[in-house]
């Protein structure tokens, strides 16, 4: 049974327990190990982490797309209610694109090299929906003036060759819009843009997710664009979400040691002189993660019970907002926010 929200439906997404596991020669690979989450309509969720933590691989799992012999052995999606994981392969082919959509990191990742961009556009559209093709090129064009993206006629013609890398990731912003869905995945898709476009983008997606009521969940290691972007925030180490809450709150005031050592390492946090701060250690390896909390190894706040995996639940902070963390000994909440 999923959870309602205050309207008495189902969130549109709710994720219970996930894990994702990868066969390999040295032991299996628990890439996500029971995430949970919940997002609402029109919200924007920040799945936020270093390099492996399995943020990635969450947003494939969400859409079904997690390449042989990896594969989901635990947990549940459900989108409006419904179990995704029940529905045959040519329902969930019906729902990927239409209701849920998903942006490369690579926006080659879903344009085909050698066709234009409106025989890529018009054919996303009528995959999905009984319409001619006049009608599909409208939206095509309409999909392009909604991205920022000027000339869109012009465009229209373009192979992705002949476009610019900012170009080409907001072509495929306005595929992954052209049909309207309800939910946006967003795996770190403005990564490799320089800051003025990647500003632009965050920016236009964030009025397109108000405008639209889609909901977004942006996948990013960047804390500085979660801040700017995201409702909520999902902090991830070692498949597992360490904290979550609304992002003032866990950005403001991290309650796991994790995400204060993520804050910490932004350079902007650093005092001008000093060397810059970093978590010391490496991350464990997610085929041999050691027992209880996978962090603690690097923790300064690790006690004895760590060796017993926390769960996540809220921290004693419940006035500050929904907030929860993975955590035996939290960081204390500074003197101002108690």
């Amino acid at each position: 049974m999923s959870a309602a929200n205050a309207s008495g439906r189902p969130p549109l997404l709710q994720v219970e327990g996930l894990v994702t596991v990868f066969p390999t020669r040295n032991g299996l690979l628990r890439a996500v190990d029971g995430v949970d989450f919940t997002l609402e309509r029109g919200e924007i969720l920040g799945l936020v982490g270093e390099s492996g933590s399995g943020k990635s691989v969450t947003g494939f799992s969400i859409l079904g797309l997690v390449d042989p012999p990896g594969r989901i052995t635990g947990g549940r999606v459900l989108l409006d209610g419904v179990d995704l994981a029940t529905l045959d392969e040519r329902a969930r082919r019906a729902i990927r694109g239409k209701r849920i959509a998903m942006i490369f990191q690579d926006p080659m990742m879903t344009l085909n090299p050698v066709l234009r961009i409106d025989t890529q556009m018009i054919e996303a559209v009528t995959a999905h929906e009984s319409v001619g093709t006049a009608q599909a090129r409208d939206r095509a064009r309409a999909a392009l003036v909604q991205v920022g993206i000027a000339a869109p006629d012009e465009r229209l013609l373009a192979y992705p060759h002949q476009l610019s890398g900012g170009m080409r990731q907001r072509v495929a912003i306005a595929i992954a819009l052209v049909n309207r869905p309800d939910l946006i995945i967003a795996d770190e898709p403005t990564t490799a843009l320089d800051v003025t476009i990647q500003g632009q983008i965050l920016y236009e997606m964030q009025a397109l997710v108000r405008e639209s009521g889609t909901a977004l969940v942006w996948i990013t290691h960047d804390l500085s664009v979660v801040a700017g972007l995201a409702d909520r925030v999902c902090v991830m180490y070692a498949g597992r979400i360490v904290e979550a809450g609304p992002v003032d709150t866990v950005l403001d005031a991290p309650r796991h040691p994790y995400t204060r050592g993520l804050i910490d390492s932004v350079p902007a946090m650093n005092p001008r002189g000093r060397p810059l701060a970093q978590i010391p250690g490496n991350t464990p390896s997610p085929i041999d993660l050691p027992p209880g909390c996978a962090f603690r190894a690097r923790c300064g706040r690790a006690i004895e019970r760590c060796v017993e995996m926390p769960a996540l639940a809220s921290p004693g902070d419940e006035g500050q907002g929904r907030r929860s963390a993975r955590c035996w000994h939290p960081v204390p909440l500074p003197q101002a926010t108690r």
